[in-house]
């Protein structure tokens, strides 16, 4: 499809997930029913495969990986067809969209001789994403509006 196309697709496709999740919503009165579970894990499992395949741009992994995110969606439908078989109905598009998604990302691999290129991630295949914990749990009072220890002995030493 052209680019212009994908935001309508993908906007269209946000509002049936909320209106179908609302639907079982209704349905089971609880925000953590089993079915809006398998909601949550698709679209866990659909962001990851969004960073694969456009963040590190790994084409093989991408295209194994729509698998699981066609499974993971063909689940939740499953699911809210067993509590609202309207919701189903509703999400049913999705899986239409997110099969035509695997055929572009397997073709997209085929394409470009994946003979080349590894089909899962190494660490020396130079393509992962940088590890980014460096500062992680380092806080610093300064950073979260306290003042810093050597500005409060300043005030300790003027007193």
């Amino acid at each position: 499809p052209p680019g212009i196309a994908f935001p309508f697709i993908w906007l269209s496709i946000t509002v049936l997930r909320a209106n179908s999740a609302a639907m079982v919503h209704a349905t089971t009165g609880s925000l953590v029913s089993p079915e809006l579970r398998a909601l949550v894990l698709h679209l866990c499992v659909g962001d990851t495969w969004n960073a694969i395949t456009n963040v590190e741009k790994r084409l093989g992994v991408s295209a194994l990986g729509c698998l699981v995110v066609w499974s993971s969606l063909a689940r939740t439908i499953i699911g809210f067809d067993a509590v609202n078989p309207v919701a189903a109905t509703v999400l049913a598009p999705s899986l239409a969209w997110i099969s035509i998604a695997c055929l572009l990302t397997a073709n997209i691999w085929l394409l470009n001789d994946p003979r080349q290129r590894p089909l899962f991630p190494s660490p020396t295949d130079g393509k992962s994403a940088p590890l980014r914990f460096a500062n992680f749990l380092q806080f610093q009072p300064s950073s979260i509006g306290g003042s810093s220890s050597s500005s409060s002995k300043t005030a300790a030493e003027a007193s």
